[in-house]
């Protein structure tokens, strides 16, 4: 029996690695979050699972995060108080919310002892802009934005404790995942978002001429990758986690849209910022040859099942 710590439990990724780890009923497992939408007398999807424990709390305060830790815990940290594009208006945002609380965070592991810290960094940003479908993990990072800055200055801390205090750890460069469940009205996830503005009757919202290449992981295939290897013995710290494929354009993901819709969709073109990344495509061999595990589910079918969820929720 493992007990199993999520910090950022209610995001995206974190509701479906908490779905997927509940199967196993011998695991304990901790979701905590801010859970805004979470309300004690109606509950909480989680709350069907015995094993899940939901725990309220805030990540920037450290004596939330202590009372949750215990020895021997895994504990995955998927929490990031910004994103690529939000980052670019304040880059101490970055410093103060999610390099300084996720050190605490490890402090308090490394003090704990917990068996394995979980990260989950982006391997759509910490590369940097670099035309090659070779990306692969000794690819020298060069971020461009505050939101990738923080991610590998996170992964660099990992090591730094790693070599202090012994603190194990596992770090999942991953790609750009979707998939149902995912916010359509965000600023991150260009996939529900353009379905969203499809179905809302608006123009899609394209930086630059839409050639933009990027790698996409379906989100149960993100999960069923990350479940399946972080308890193992790993032979390095830092993977690729990624479809493995060639990329995509925003004007093929668009084309796909469409096919889904069956019309054409009107666009509007905008600037491309400046700490944008052209193309990001991983290479997953690392991976795939250590754990012997691969996404299975194709781009088109996983926009077609992820029109399907934001069709009946719009």
């Amino acid at each position: 029996m493992s007990r199993i710590v999520i910090f950022g439990a209610n995001g995206f990724i974190g509701r479906n690695l908490t779905e997927n780890l509940a199967k196993n009923k011998q695991d304990e497992i901790i979701a905590f979050d801010r859970f805004s939408d979470y309300q004690r007398d109606s509950g909480h999807p989680f709350d069907a699972h015995s094993n899940v424990r939901v725990v309220a709390g805030d990540f920037l305060n450290r004596n939330d995060v202590s009372a949750v830790l215990e020895k021997n815990d895994y504990v995955f940290h998927l929490v990031s108080g910004t994103n690529p594009a939000t980052s670019n208006d304040d880059p101490f945002i970055d410093i103060e919310i999610n390099v300084k609380a996720s050190v605490e965070l490890f402090e308090v592991c490394a003090k704990r002892k917990v068996q394995k810290v979980i990260f989950l960094s982006s391997g759509g940003t910490v590369y940097g802009d670099i035309n090659s479908n070779k990306i692969n993990e000794l690819t020298l990072p060069a971020p461009r934005s505050p939101y990738a800055i923080s991610k590998l200055t996170i992964e660099h801390y990992l090591r730094y404790f790693k070599y202090v205090s012994q603190l194990d750890y596992i770090v999942y460069r991953v790609a750009n995942p979707y998939g149902p469940g995912q916010n359509i009205q965000g600023k991150q996830g260009v996939i529900p978002i353009f379905m969203h503005q499809v179905l809302a009757g608006e123009p899609l919202t394209v930086y630059g001429d839409g050639s933009m290449v990027r790698d996409y992981i379906y989100i149960s295939d993100l999960i069923t990758m990350i479940v399946g290897s972080y308890k193992k013995a790993n032979l390095y710290n830092e993977y690729n986690v990624g479809s493995g494929g060639k990329g995509d354009s925003v004007n093929e993901i668009i084309a796909l849209v469409e096919k889904c819709a069956g019309k054409k969709i009107a666009k509007t073109h905008l600037p491309t910022p400046s700490t944008f990344v052209h193309k990001s495509v991983l290479d997953t061999t690392r991976f795939r040859k250590e754990f012997g595990i691969s996404p299975e589910v194709t781009l088109e079918d996983g926009i077609e099942r992820t029109w399907d969820y934001v069709k009946a929720i719009s």
